[in-house]
């Protein structure tokens, strides 16, 4: 699939989950101080989630949520454990951690330091993605500015109040870099893919169908994971209340554990990258559908 595309479909579904996220958050999971107090006090995030709260422990507010964040920690873990990763993806794994453990301590809490613990490493993580695929697509060494700015944003929102100007400014700008590192990513992925398809040899090309394959595993999960996301907040008292006494299908569940796969595809991609010119180069498959790269 051409770059272009991907970062064109990317930048449109973009503009949804931005608005969702900041611009216009929708009423009924905005924050309201007549949300249920818990273990961990009055839940002052700027979300409160579809998951009723408090519901099955008295000590973690969304545990469901909560739980299925363990995707985002084991899926990198594994990588690391099985992969010789190159140090920007050994980077970008360990950053996966640091996003699964601020999403898991947002959803126990509900609390807004939690959810700047959840947010922050985010933007760390398409910041160092966006590097590597500018490093190896461009020879273009943008590292340094894009933690410059990270930095900048971190700090800035870290040491200002919650619903204060620049506070709410700089959220604002994380926000839209997020976004906009997010179609970076997405460009970059399917750039690598086309270079992999390029540049491998003809005993390698079962790898480079595989890479190609990945991208779209990886394009799909991410599509499927952002709706998900989308009516898990747009439609959440018709999801609670669905006919024939369906059970709440727990939609933001599902986003996490989609978008942790997505980035899984993601390392997968840049260490293929990485090995394209070995001559060993190979996908296994465990279980038949987990890919594993060998050589």
């Amino acid at each position: 699939m051409r770059p272009w595309i991907v970062a064109s479909a990317l930048a449109t579904l973009m503009c949804f989950t931005s608005t969702c996220y900041f611009f216009a958050i929708p009423e009924e999971i905005k924050k309201s101080p007549t949300s249920r107090a818990g273990y961990w006090g009055q839940p002052d995030a700027e979300f409160n989630w579809c998951e009723l709260d408090y519901q099955l422990v008295d000590w973690i507010a969304e545990p469901v949520n909560t739980a299925s964040c363990l995707v985002m920690v084991a899926l990198p873990l594994m990588f690391l454990a099985t992969h010789e990763a190159t140090l920007d993806n050994t980077v970008i794994g360990w950053l996966e951690v640091a996003i699964a453990v601020g999403s898991i301590l947002f959803h126990a809490t509900l609390r807004y330091p939690m959810q700047l613990a959840d947010e922050i490493p985010m933007l760390w993580y398409v910041a160092a993605v966006d590097s590597s695929c500018l490093w190896r697509l461009r020879d273009i060494d943008v590292s340094y500015l894009t933690t410059g700015w990270v930095a900048v944003v971190t700090g800035t929102i870290l040491v200002t109040e919650q619903h204060s100007f620049i506070h709410e400014i700089f959220r604002g700008l994380m926000t839209l870099s997020f976004s906009t590192g997010l179609v970076v990513i997405g460009w970059g992925a399917s750039a690598l893919v086309a270079r992999i398809k390029r540049e491998v040899s003809d005993k390698q090309r079962r790898a480079a169908a595989a890479a190609e394959g990945i991208l779209y595993c990886a394009l799909l999960m991410f599509a499927l994971s952002v709706v998900s996301w989308l009516l898990d907040n747009y439609f959440c008292s018709a999801l609670r209340n669905l006919p024939g006494g369906l059970p709440y299908p727990q939609l933001h569940t599902w986003w996490h554990v989609l978008i942790a796969m997505t980035l899984h595809c993601i390392m997968l991609l840049l260490h293929l990258d990485s090995r394209r010119h070995s001559s060993s180069l190979e996908v296994d498959y465990v279980a038949g559908f987990f890919p594993m790269i060998r050589g």
